[in-house]
């Protein structure tokens, strides 16, 4: 029970050297120097009699395996973008072709349009002239009217 309070240093600590080599205190932060690549280890196989067996296909480069990583990502992004070109290029035919549709029934609703204008004009004329009739014969009729009721 004599132990239970906090545990404090008997002696002082030591004051920490500054120094121009390292300094504990500074904010800024070197990064430390990079190490030059470590090639991947593998452990090596033994038969029962403690002989070591040279493997071959147990050592690795790892930059060969990031290289063909890197290639074998390359090969999937041509094949994305062959494919994304070639829907692109029937999308583009599919437009074109419905484009090409559109101005030939835009043409051919023009032309529609245009002989019911004339047709409307040609019925416009007949309504005009018969109405001029109808009006020469109703001023006749009131002419006639006029002389029989003076």
């Amino acid at each position: 029970a004599v132990d239970s309070g906090p545990i404090f240093d008997d002696e002082p600590l030591k004051k920490v050297s500054n120094d121009d080599h390292y300094n504990v205190f500074a904010m800024e932060n070197v990064p430390p120097e990079q190490s030059k690549s470590v090639h991947d280890t593998y452990p090596i196989e033994q038969n029962a009699q403690n002989v070591i067996i040279d493997s071959l296909d147990m050592t690795y480069d790892r930059e060969e395996i990031d290289q063909n990583d890197d290639d074998n990502d390359l090969a999937k992004e041509r094949k994305l973008l062959t494919s994304l070109i070639k829907k692109l290029k029937c999308k583009i035919d599919e437009s074109k072709n419905h484009n090409k549709f559109l101005e030939t029934s835009n043409k051919a609703l023009t032309e529609k349009l245009k002989c019911e204008i004339e047709d409307l004009k040609n019925k416009d004329k007949s309504l005009e002239s018969s109405n001029n009739f109808f009006k020469e014969a109703n001023n006749r009729l009131s002419e006639t009217n006029n002389l029989l009721y003076a």
